[in-house]
């Protein structure tokens, strides 16, 4: 929709960013009935969608479908329902059953492809009444006790617009962010990571997702619909530094996975187009809230993305964001318990995984210990279960701890009685 089309009412929340996060928090306030727009940069023509993804939504990630208008995604013609299955090295991590938990079978994940969950939000967006501004800029932002006052550059010049909430999703590069010295805090990550698209990769059994552990590597395949595979590497960056040239860099990448005994089979992949890829992504960590602006998805955390959260903490800060602002007015005094409400709400919800994901982004060569961690998992189904639930983040960090501390203890004392 043009700026053109649209009139100078206030808005009462001012999305800025059009990804999953900025349309997924629109929804939610266009749900309350609150008059939103979406701001967004880049031109969005109908097919638009991010490329860079592992396309994994972690099952925690799944039920958020639903309150966006976006159930119909679970079906078989738009995902494939999938679980984890891990190859360590001391052992493999699978749990009985098609869910992540065994009392819900439909705690599954998804594999679930930009191409089609992108349209798909933004779509949702308009339906419940988003104004969605694409092709749009916020060059700047003033607050006052009233709202905000955003200067937009569009194709039709510039405009002036009025809001009483100004929400940051303007992802890990934020502009916002800047704007309102909301910096980043950096950690390294040593992997680079490629990704690429195949046929003629059979599926594993019940359609699970494999991820094989090799070395400080991770190799991964995802069964997609139509009977394609997403193959990815997070792997050393040395170990493809010398990957050269599309044609060669290929061939590397599918001998690679052809030399892991656990991955699907790749002699018969026929390859959908050139692989994808970064040789250098740090995870950024900001503030949730900063200058009376509430910050969601990337533009508040975006982790290696080995870890596969970055669809997921999107809807989630944004459903943490509506929760905090429901049964709220947008006055100064709600804006202001609202905006506390939510940043106690990511930083107990979200913020505890951030650390664990930026550990494993490091790659140590402590692998004695780290044989005898996935041994002592391996070796329990509580705790396997426990770590299966941990990476589709459906439980906390702490709670794994706890119970893998029990398992070592149980462990030793097992060893010593033997």
């Amino acid at each position: 929709m043009s700026t053109e089309e649209f009139d100078d009412a206030p808005l009462d929340v001012a999305v800025v960013g059009g990804s999953l996060a900025g349309c997924a928090a629109a929804v939610h306030f266009g749900t309350m009935g609150y008059r939103v727009a979406v701001f967004e940069r880049k031109a969005t023509p109908e097919a638009y969608h991010k490329q860079l993804c592992t396309h994994f939504v972690q099952p925690h990630t799944v039920p958020l479908l639903a309150p966006l208008g976006l159930a119909h995604l679970r079906e078989p013609a738009w995902s494939v329902a999938t679980k984890a299955v891990f190859v360590t090295p001391g052992g493999v991590v699978e749990t009985p059953g098609t869910g992540y938990d065994p009392e819900l079978p439909d705690s599954y994940a998804l594999n679930l492809e930009r191409r089609v969950l992108d349209p798909a939000i933004r779509e949702s967006a308009r339906r419940h009444g988003v104004r969605f501004l694409e092709a749009t800029s916020v060059e700047s932002l003033e607050g006052d006790a009233s709202g905000w006052t955003l200067e937009t550059r569009g194709e039709s010049g510039t405009r002036r617009y009025r809001a009483r909430l100004v929400v940051a999703a303007d992802g890990r590069r934020s502009r916002l962010a800047g704007l309102l010295g909301n910096e980043a805090e950096s950690r390294p990550n040593e992997r680079a990571a490629l990704f690429g698209y195949f046929r003629g990769i059979p599926a594993p059994e019940d359609r699970r997702s494999v991820f094989v552990m090799n070395d400080r590597d991770l190799a991964c395949s995802y069964p997609l619909v139509d009977g394609r595979t997403e193959l990815v590497l997070f792997a050393e960056k040395s170990r493809v530094e010398g990957w050269r040239g599309a044609d060669g860099r290929m061939q590397e990448f599918l001998k690679y996975f052809d030399g892991l005994e656990a991955a699907p089979p790749v002699a018969d992949a026929v390859p959908e187009g050139p692989l994808l890829g970064y040789g250098d992504y740090p995870s950024l960590i900001r503030r949730p809230v900063a200058g009376s602006v509430p910050f969601v998805g990337d533009a508040a955390l975006s982790l290696d993305a080995m870890s596969g959260v970055g669809c997921g903490f999107a809807l989630l800060s944004a459903q943490l964001l509506a929760q905090a602002f429901a049964g709220r007015a947008l006055d100064a005094e709600g804006v202001g318990a609202g905006l506390e409400d939510y940043r106690q709400r990511f930083e107990k919800t979200v913020l505890p995984h951030a650390e664990g994901i930026c550990g494993d982004s490091l790659v140590d060569k402590d692998e004695t210990t780290r044989q005898r961690m996935f041994e002592t998992i391996c070796g329990s189904p509580e705790l396997s279960g426990k770590y299966l639930a941990l990476t589709g983040r459906m439980i906390q960090p702490a709670e794994f701890q706890r119970a893998f501390m029990r398992g070592l203890m149980a462990r030793g004392s097992g060893a010593a009685r033997a």
